[in-house]
């Protein structure tokens, strides 16, 4: 294990500085709420917004400083930056719809505040991970606050079942995690990255050891992604969580578990490639079906988009695994400096955006619909004649859903077609005929929610009122969705950029 002192984290403060923001942010947080009593209960957002929008200027305006940092424990580059501003983005959004979806019930809930800060600041940890006991300690940091937001609604059993489930379930996945860290700890010698490295380069590396220990680590980081099999709690814990929560696990935390994915895939070829690329590409296909399948018979749109970010969790596989494609190179530099490796690894970090900003948006919109309705107000048949109460709602959830079904002009339509000219480009052809079936069948329960909203009749219990901050910061999102959709370049070449850049 690598060692480092207090003097160390004083000298390395500056490429630490957004981390540090994060973490002190939470714990001022959870000062000022217990010792201000004269606080209105919207002082703790503006508190947290200023929190993270501290951070986001911080990593503007800083000359980068790259390296490890912490003794090596934790890598700083232009990778961990992305997910970074990517994690930061989702928290404004949601500390924004939260603070209106907290007037729901009469439900207030000032830990909110502390424990979204801490999950995201084990994000930041995840995505710069150098160690197998950094990427452990911001997985845990993340997923105990995202237990508690899950399932701290207080008095409502929905709410209670899904963190109970959440918590249950990925204490099974961290089981399996740590029995692999031990295993490739036991084959390396040490838990850093840098050690894995060198174990795999060595003269005789134990591939049993290192096959076995890097599957049970796909287990677990398989439970953050939600692919199948390990993704039946998706379902139950987003019906259950409130809608915002529910957007941000949707998004924020999907994008963590594949920006470790991403890392511990690069780090481990081509030794394990002959292992994980067959089971891997039959757990992508299997996940792209049946998230777009039982999405097919879902009412509660709340679940049919669970079943959803399932699917799309399955076209991100499909980078992963062009990745790792026997035609995408023979080593960890091949697989980032090849046109294949480089093409899939850049289509999932285009994707990994396209796809935060079409959920945000429509888990905006969803949140104030479902605002004093009840556990019905989440059925798909409540959203019929929404266009003539509401049409900028209808529209910001109707461009929201066009993208999540890979319509053009939105930025989904862009985020597929990388990823699917990636798999073409590898000569997985099959693969890419599968993912493109699978878009289509999606089509059909987006449509649904679009019908609903324009062709149906109004029912007269609807609720008709509007959070407009809610309703713009979702409508911006909506502009975002189709102005990257319609120049998706620059960015798509940025991520390029930021994927050939990974070192370890």
């Amino acid at each position: 294990m690598n060692e480092f002192f207090i003097p160390a984290v004083g000298s390395q403060a500056g490429p630490l500085l957004p981390y540090l923001i994060v973490a002190a942010g939470g714990l001022l947080v959870m000062l000022v709420d217990s010792f201000v009593k004269t606080l209105k209960k919207d002082h703790l957002s503006y508190l947290t917004l200023f929190v993270l929008l501290g951070a986001i200027l911080v990593q503007i305006t800083r000359v980068p400083q790259d390296g490890p940092v912490l003794g090596g424990m934790m890598l700083i580059g232009a990778y961990a930056r992305f997910f970074n501003f990517l994690f930061l983005g989702v928290g404004v959004m949601t500390t924004i719809f939260a603070t209106g979806g907290f007037d729901r019930d009469g439900l207030y809930r000032p830990e909110f505040y502390p424990l979204l800060l801490f999950s995201i600041l084990g994000m930041m940890v995840l995505a710069a991970a150098n160690d197998l006991l950094t990427v452990f300690l911001g997985i845990e940091t993340m997923s105990l606050s995202v237990y508690v937001l899950a399932g701290g609604v207080h008095g409502n059993v929905r709410s209670s079942e899904a963190g109970f489930k959440y918590l249950v379930l990925g204490g099974f996945s961290s089981a399996f995690l740590l029995m692999g860290m031990a295993l490739l700890y036991g084959f390396a010698g040490g838990t850093g990255f840098a050690d894995l490295t060198a174990a795999l380069r060595g003269d005789s590396p134990d591939i049993t050891l290192l096959t076995l220990g890097s599957g049970l680590v796909l287990v677990g980081m398989g439970f953050k992604v939600a692919m199948v099999p390990f993704h039946m709690w998706t379902p139950d814990v987003y019906e259950g969580a409130p809608s915002y929560i529910t957007g941000f696990m949707a998004t924020a935390v999907k994008a963590a578990g594949f920006a470790i994915l991403v890392r511990f895939v690069l780090l481990l070829q081509p030794q394990t490639a002959f292992a994980w690329y067959p089971v891997l590409t039959a757990l992508t296909v299997i996940t792209m079906t049946l998230g777009n399948l039982v999405a097919l018979a879902q009412s509660n749109i709340k679940r049919m988009l669970a079943w959803s970010s399932i699917a799309h969790a399955g076209y991100l596989l499909l980078g992963v695994v062009t990745m790792i494609s026997p035609a995408a190179g023979d080593s960890e530099m091949m697989l980032r400096s090849s046109e294949i490796g480089g093409s899939a690894g850049s289509a999932i970090l285009f994707y990994l955006i396209a796809y935060t900003l079409m959920n945000l948006a429509a888990f905006g919109i969803i949140n104030i619909l479902g605002k004093g309705r009840g556990e019905d107000g989440e059925e798909i048949h409540r959203y019929a004649g929404l266009y003539h109460r509401n049409p900028v709602a209808a529209a910001t959830l109707t461009v929201a859903l066009l993208s999540l079904a890979g319509i053009p002009p939105m930025v989904g339509f862009m985020g597929k077609f990388y990823l699917f000219s990636a798999v073409v480009r590898a000569g997985l052809i099959p693969l890419a005929i599968i993912g493109v079936v699978n878009s289509l069948i999606s089509v059909y329960y987006y449509l649904r929610v679009m019908v609903m909203m324009y062709m149906k009749d109004e029912e007269e219990d609807t609720y008709s009122g509007t959070e407009w901050v809610s309703v713009v910061t979702s409508g911006m999102l909506a502009l975002l969705v189709i102005y990257l959709g319609i120049q998706p370049n620059a960015f798509q070449r940025a991520a390029e950029v930021i994927f050939r850049q990974i070192t370890f």
